[in-house]
């Protein structure tokens, strides 16, 4: 996997923050299916089932967190996962509001392509 700086993107499109940072892993309709994925150490999950997942109610509070400070437990995915609240944060000039606009789009993004 090529690691290479990361682009701006508008803060309040969770469409385009999907496209640029989480597509290349997790395919462009997120079935986990993207490009770089097969260079991963465990195969990047179906992003569309996290709501049939969670007992049919899309788990914001756990994607929110993810998205802030990555993952805790193998079971839940890989440290693979860039850990995008940081990154937020550099191409948000520290601006805790737009870092958190960005959390909470690319959230509602997740859950619009629930199955």
């Amino acid at each position: 996997i090529k690691k290479v700086p990361i682009k701006r993107t508008a803060p309040d499109s969770g469409d385009e923050i999907y496209k640029e940072y989480c597509a290349v892993c997790h395919g462009g309709a997120g079935k986990g299916d993207g490009p770089a994925g097969a260079a991963l150490k465990t195969a990047p999950p179906d992003l569309t089932m996290l709501t049939k997942n969670n007992g049919g109610k899309f788990p914001s509070d756990h994607v929110t967190a993810v998205l802030s400070m990555g993952v805790e437990e193998a079971a839940h995915g890989t440290k693979d996962m860039p850990i995008w609240g940081p990154l937020f944060r550099a191409i948000s000039q520290r601006n805790s509001a737009v870092v958190q606009l960005r959390i909470s789009n690319l959230s509602h993004y997740l859950e619009s392509i629930q199955m």
